[in-house]
């Protein structure tokens, strides 16, 4: 686990009525210390620090207004996406603002000269600040930290602002996230949090998809027979996080098998920060390859655009805001805040290989993304994780489909069973649900898991249910509130105690996470978890784009609004069989999750698509 996932942030809105006073200060955030880390010695004032401030935006009250115009089908302007400037110009900080934390840093004895405005006004850097000069600034103090790990960080533990400023400030770094790293950076490893995929021994191949989960079995499913038809306008990009990768001979041997018209072809590449595509020593070619051998399979002859993150000397950090800063240069330069506790250092000389320049804006979002990776909820600063949340949004506002894989550990999140205790942390004892991240964030769509029943087939109704492989998936945000789109979301009261029944729910959609026949590394195999039902409704919904966009319409963007209102009712296979699961420390309870019902559930949302009705909703509208 990164060190950051031992701190609990929080934020302290308001002032108290001293705080009129021109030199009063308001603490901004702060930190609560974790048994884990222990405190060695305080950090040298000479040392400079990348100080960053976030100026606070404008319009985000109103992001979710202007997402939900183009995104609701009921609406007036439903597809009249913004373009990239429209989205930089609407949200930039005021020219007040600007001016007033400018003015509080230059009488704070920092020159205009250090002062530097990023592209579109939402972020001042100030070069070559020091510890000695910014911990007056900031009312704070900068210590060292050991980690259990042996790891050295620095943070502090909480710090102030001018209460006349305060409001015109969202977030500094690096303050209390342990992001000035001193170590070298040898325990990258154990950045990431887990892989929401699970492995099971390779069975043989039988002709159930309840045992051996094929393209046919998906096809069949979810009405799949649509060819595409706009593939010169349309685009679909599965994120990769360093060190996966795929073997062509893999993708070759599966296409042999289920595809032969794909023999030979491969997805589309586009490096970012460093990424490879090449199976070297300290890669892993595992679930990226049975990724690209289905979703290649089920939208060709559309190509599949891989975005590969990070190289072998910062992979294992699943940074969502590198694939982010890629796509969209705008949050790259201003909005994004990269967070060295959160985020890879472009160039690192400490570590080997590490001075890669960062990319930036270098590539077009496609029209639709998948990942497949999960974090926490609880992990992230609420600044961070908001304006992630936000970035999301805007995405949204561009006609982009942003889907993320629920996860696979029931409603503790990522962490197999373990929970939150009353103080926030993370502990085998603990019994309030863990909400996964960016499962937790309204603005992209969660997808989660099921599994074909045992023996059954297409003639039965509906043969899916809740995938219980493993602990599975599904909950409600400690942070974000439940959106409108969500306001009939069922929940089970006698459970309330255990997770925020006002937060947004996810998951918002499923499909089949088990026994997916792939081949890796020449060997055909079985691969289960959500990190195969995400680009599979990724693929689904790239389809229904060909279909709108040969018919001379727009791409359907953020669909979350869509799929949850009464015109799609009917369009997908209502999933009513399964529970997810709860935390370990309920006494031995393995199965106080939630449970699948007629309707929405946390344990698989909508239900599973039905591809041929999707597309006939999605014409009907505008």
């Amino acid at each position: 686990m990164h060190i950051s996932a031992h701190f609990i942030l929080g934020f302290l809105l308001g002032a108290s009525a001293a705080a009129t006073s021109p030199t009063a200060r308001v603490v901004h955030e702060k930190r609560a210390a974790h048994p884990s880390l222990t405190h060695a010695r305080r950090l040298d004032a000479h040392i400079t620090v990348p100080l960053k401030i976030g100026l606070k935006q404008q319009n985000t009250a109103a992001l979710a207004d202007h997402l939900t115009a183009v995104a609701d089908p009921h609406s007036p302007a439903y597809g009249q996406h913004w373009s990239p400037e429209q989205v930089a110009e609407v949200f930039a900080p005021a020219d007040e603002t600007r001016d007033a934390v400018s003015a509080w840093l230059t009488s704070s004895g920092f020159s205009a000269e250090r002062l530097r405005l990023s592209a579109n006004r939402a972020w001042i850097h100030v070069d070559g600040a020091t510890v000695g000069e910014v911990e007056p600034l900031l009312g704070a103090e900068y210590h060292v930290y050991t980690h259990e790990s042996g790891e050295e960080h620095a943070a502090c533990d909480s710090y102030s602002l001018p209460a006349h400023v305060a409001d015109h400030i969202e977030i500094i770094t690096p303050t209390v996230q342990p992001n000035i790293k001193l170590g070298s950076g040898s325990s990258l490893a154990a950045r990431g949090a887990p892989n929401p995929r699970q492995k099971r021994a390779a069975p043989a191949l039988p002709a159930g998809c309840d045992q051996a989960f094929t393209p046919a079995c998906i096809r069949s499913l979810y009405n799949i027979t649509y060819v595409p038809k706009a593939i010169d306008r349309n685009s679909f990009g599965i994120v990769s996080q360093a060190p996966a990768t795929y073997l062509q001979s893999d993708l070759d041997t599966f296409f042999a098998n289920f595809s032969p018209s794909l023999v030979g072809k491969s997805p589309l590449f586009v490096s970012i920060d460093g990424g490879i595509v090449d199976a070297v020593e300290g890669t892993d070619v595992g679930e990226d390859g049975w990724i690209l051998q289905y979703t290649m399979a089920l939208v060709q002859p559309q190509p599949v655009t891989m975005l590969q993150v990070g190289d072998l000397a910062t992979g294992n950090f699943i940074s969502f805001n590198e694939w982010l800063d890629a796509v969209d240069g705008a949050y790259c330069t201003s909005d994004g805040g990269d967070d060295l506790a959160f985020d890879p250092q472009f160039p690192d000389p400490t570590v080997p290989g590490g001075g890669q320049a960062h990319s930036c804006g270098s590539t077009p979002p496609p029209r639709v993304i998948s990942n497949s990776r999960a974090d926490f909820e609880y992990r992230l600063s609420p600044f961070y994780a908001a304006r992630q949340c936000a970035e999301f949004a805007k995405l949204g506002l561009m006609g982009v489909t942003v889907l993320f894989s629920a996860g696979n550990f029931g409603a503790a999140g990522t962490t197999r069973g373990y929970c939150l205790d009353d103080n926030g942390s993370v502990n085998l004892n603990a019994t309030h649900f863990n909400p996964g991240w960016p499962g937790a964030c309204p603005w992209i769509t969660s997808v989660g898991g099921t599994q074909v029943k045992a023996n059954a087939s297409t003639s039965d109704g509906v043969v899916e249910e809740v995938w219980n492989q493993d602990l599975t998936h599904g909950g409600f945000s400690n942070r974000f509130p439940m959106p409108h789109y969500q306001k009939a979301a069922q929940t089970n009261p006698g459970q309330l105690k255990h997770f925020n029944a006002k937060g947004r729910a996810y998951p918002d959609i499923s499909a089949n996470a088990n026994n997916f026949v792939a081949v890796e590394q020449g060997v055909f195999s079985a691969n289960s978890g959500t990190s195969g039902a995400a680009p599979t409704v990724a693929s689904i919904i790239t389809l229904v784009n060909d279909a709108r966009l040969a018919a001379g319409k727009t791409p359907v963007g953020f669909i979350n609004p869509a799929i949850y209102s009464p015109h799609f009712v009917g369009a997908f296979n209502d999933i009513v069989s399964g529970t997810s699961q709860g935390c370990k420390g309920w006494q031995g309870d393995r199965g106080g999750g939630f449970q699948a019902v007629s309707g929405w559930d946390a344990a698989t949302g909508v239900g599973t698509p039905n591809l041929g009705l999707l597309i006939e909703k999605w014409l009907a509208l505008p």
